[in-house]
């Protein structure tokens, strides 16, 4: 994980709001997200980065690939202390609050019944976390967790300040924000969901803490259809093939 610059976190938020705009521009992402896209034979896509990201650098491989294969997307950066600092940081129930509401606003301006998540590392764990919510009770479609810390790490460093980096702390596989988790389904029934995860994780450990053993969810390593292939924990949402299982699994029927 990496400290990445300041991007605009509401960015998309006002955008929606505001009615009609120049596509492909909010949250200064030219070319990734398409607020203009109507394409009633898909969900919409909603895209989650995850701790200390942001949605340009996460999304820049993943996002161009979906439109050009008619997925209307929709981004948001999330998680941040304060009005300036690092995204997803912050208490993960306040991120999950920030996350729950721009799907909301993403179903109420798009008109949609249904949206799809796709969501890395803490933005996978949101993903489902959001999926559960009475707001979205069967408003998720499908759910692509890339990497998700679904039952924290145990890479978290023992005297990470829960002050300045609160989610860093609950992500900690033996917080007790997790050892919460542990006791709930979080793969809501009839939702379809992708588990992707690499062998070469060192971020998210143990690597199969990844999976769901729930009805309804596919865990998949990548090696399992590509054994040679090599991808870190971030590399994972830059690896042509992983795009493509992420895109046929959204596309499939």
């Amino acid at each position: 994980m990496r400290w990445l610059n300041f991007t605009l976190s509401v960015g998309l938020f006002f955008l929606l709001l505001s009615g009609p705009t120049t596509a492909d521009d909010s949250l200064g992402l030219p070319g990734l997200v398409n607020v203009n896209c109507t394409n009633s034979d898909y969900s919409p896509v909603v895209l989650v980065h995850g701790t200390f990201a942001n949605t340009r650098r996460a999304y820049s491989t993943v996002a161009p690939v979906l439109k050009e294969n008619g997925f209307c997307l929709y981004a948001l950066n999330y998680g941040k202390q304060g009005v300036y600092g690092v995204n997803g940081i912050a208490d993960i129930q306040s991120s999950l609050h920030e996350v729950t509401g721009f799907i909301n606003t993403v179903l109420q301006q798009t008109g949609s019944e249904k949206v799809s998540v796709i969501g890395h590392s803490q933005g996978g764990l949101l993903a489902f976390l959001a999926s559960n919510t009475p707001e979205l009770a069967n408003r998720v479609d499908r759910i692509v967790a890339v990497a998700p810390s679904l039952r924290g790490t145990d890479r978290v460093p023992p005297k990470v300040s829960s002050a300045h980096c609160p989610a860093c702390t609950q992500l900690g596989s033996e917080s007790e924000f997790m050892k919460n988790l542990r006791n709930g389904k979080l793969n809501p029934s009839g939702l379809r969901a992708l588990v992707l995860a690499t062998k070469d994780d060192l971020v998210v450990t143990p690597v199969e803490s990844q999976f769901l053993d729930e009805p309804g969810v596919s865990n998949v390593y990548l090696q399992d259809e590509y054994p040679r292939l090599r991808a870190t924990h971030s590399g994972l949402l830059h690896v042509p093939e992983a795009v493509e299982l992420i895109k046929n699994f959204l596309l499939k029927d």
